[in-house]
């Protein structure tokens, strides 16, 4: 019997969170996707491409209640059943841009939550939960080429970001010791056409002086595609080798 695949996927509404739950539907995978937004027109179109889908409607910066979801989550998992067990931080926010000290602190903390504090307890909770499953279980981080590069007026973003990276490479590290070890990599998909870069193309150049290179680049079409990336990634997700600890960028897939 061929075992079931069981993938959580945050910010899975739209952008690139979509693309991946489509992507992971035609491989016969159980889907948990987390999301502020109503999925239901998503449901009906990954079920009809044979996917099982579980949605859960949340604002993942309210961060209460994050050991009750894995709860949840594995209650409907069967360990002798399951070949693969994956949480993807995908959701993320690059506004407001600006230099830092331009907006108030509840926007600006909004932004650190959702992009770092709540990937970060979310993980805390899977692998508190899933620690002793003898299954594959793989954690990919969405990062940025931002966590390796200041940008004017994305100070709270990269962050962020590299602070995500870091946390994954220590994840990998100590995951090392452990019996039944959870792997852990974080992903730069690049410049891929989604809502974020709607809304840095239609940033002012005072806060975010590199506005017209993203604007160029996207009229020259060299933005990548979402769902070409997303299916690179979904690809080494499922591929018997997983660079745990490690940074890749979708230069690397």
């Amino acid at each position: 019997m061929k075992k079931q695949k069981h993938i959580v996927i945050t910010g899975a509404s739209k952008g690139f969170g979509r693309d991946l739950a489509l992507a992971l539907a035609e491989r016969e995978t159980v889907l948990y996707l987390i999301a502020r937004s109503d999925m239901s027109e998503l449901v009906l179109e990954l079920e009809s491409r044979g996917a099982m889908v579980h949605t859960y409607v949340r604002d993942l910066t309210d961060m209460d209640g994050f050991d009750e979801l894995m709860q949840e989550i594995a209650s409907g998992i069967s360990p002798e059943k399951t070949g693969l067990l994956a949480l993807v931080n995908n959701a993320g926010m690059l506004d407001p841009m600006g230099p830092a000290g331009k907006y108030d602190l509840r926007t600006y903390r909004k932004n650190l939550e959702l992009n770092f504090v709540s990937p970060l307890l979310l993980t805390h909770a899977f692998i508190g939960q899933f620690q002793e499953y003898s299954m594959v279980k793989r954690v990919v981080m969405i990062s940025s080429g931002a966590a390796q590069k200041p940008y004017y007026g994305w100070s709270h973003y990269c962050s962020t970001k590299a602070g995500v990276d870091m946390f994954t490479r220590t994840v990998g590290l100590e995951q090392q010791k452990v019996r039944y070890p959870i792997e852990a990599m974080a992903f730069n998909p690049g410049r891929i056409e989604t809502g974020m870069q709607e809304i840095i193309r239609d940033t002012s150049e005072e806060d975010f002086p590199m506005v017209r290179d993203f604007v160029d680049a996207w009229k020259e079409g060299r933005i990548g595609s979402s769902e070409d990336v997303a299916g690179r990634l979904v690809r080494q997700m499922l591929s018997e080798h997983f660079p745990s600890g490690e940074v890749l960028s979708h230069r690397d897939l």
